[in-house]
């Protein structure tokens, strides 16, 4: 099953991203990790290609299709792989069972009151948890030129879209540090970037009934929004900024176990 986010975008997005949050989490050779709502697993990758043979990593989804996706490819890290599945909103994990945890631009999939009171539960004292997530008031450049152009050109607003721009409950995120991270997407030409963000995500399929001539002009919206950041080779490097919320130093004390929903 291919991941929601698509491939394109994971490699042209969400791959550097992930390596900041493996930086940030100090993952080791050897610890137990988990990827919370995994997608893809491009932040599991990371973390596995870190933590080694002598590693664990946990793939968490709500989509079993997703996670033995996942699983092949954390697999081939060498390290080893469990997957979990959560169901209704709620994920049957150990108290505490996880050196670091971390979840990559996924928050708004999850279904359940908090993932961050969940990455929180399932990190052990002393480990880290690190939950990355747009800034919903001022999304990407790459995504808003997108948002806009469905709006002004087709009236329409993404369901889609509009999960990958959620951001954690700040009643949720109170205690939670949030650290800014920078990087640059790199696209090869506007037909990458429709490739990317359109065709290889759920987008297509909820523009499926719109007419060549109205997607062409959403992607011409596209082009001219993202004009400035476009290069005489027709090459895309747009620079982003996302928001990695770290948690808290201290715990309160909790059962051994329990369900979060």
């Amino acid at each position: 099953m291919e991941p929601r986010f698509g491939r394109l975008y994971a490699n042209a997005v969400l791959r550097p991203l992930a390596e900041q949050v493996v930086g940030v989490l100090a993952a080791q050779p050897g610890e137990t990790v988990c990827d919370l709502m995994c997608d893809g697993a491009t932040l599991g990758v990371a973390l596995g290609t870190v933590v080694g043979n002598q590693g664990a990593v946990m793939l968490v989804d709500t989509d079993d299709g997703l996670l033995q996706t996942a699983l092949r490819d954390v697999s081939a890290t060498g390290c080893t792989v469990s997957t979990l599945v959560a169901s209704g909103g709620a994920i049957q994990l150990l108290e505490s069972s996880c050196d670091r945890v971390g979840s990559l631009c996924t928050l708004g999939f999850w279904d359940g009151d908090s993932l961050l009171d969940v990455a929180e539960l399932a990190t052990r004292p002393g480990g880290h948890a690190a939950m990355l997530a747009w800034e919903a008031e001022r999304p990407p450049a790459h995504e808003a030129a997108l948002v806009d152009a469905l709006r002004d050109v087709l009236g329409f607003s993404s369901q889609f879209l509009r999960r990958c721009l959620a951001t954690p409950d700040p009643a949720h995120a109170a205690r939670w540090e949030p650290v800014t991270l920078h990087d640059v997407v790199r696209f090869d030409g506007i037909g990458s970037y429709w490739a990317a963000m359109v065709v290889d995500r759920p987008i297509g399929g909820e523009l499926a009934g719109e007419s060549e001539a109205a997607l062409s002009a959403v992607r011409a919206a596209c082009q001219q929004a993202l004009r400035r950041w476009t290069a005489a080779d027709e090459t895309l490097r747009i620079p982003v900024r996302a928001t990695l919320w770290r948690s808290p130093g201290e715990r309160a004390t909790r059962n051994s176990s329990r369900r979060w929903s």
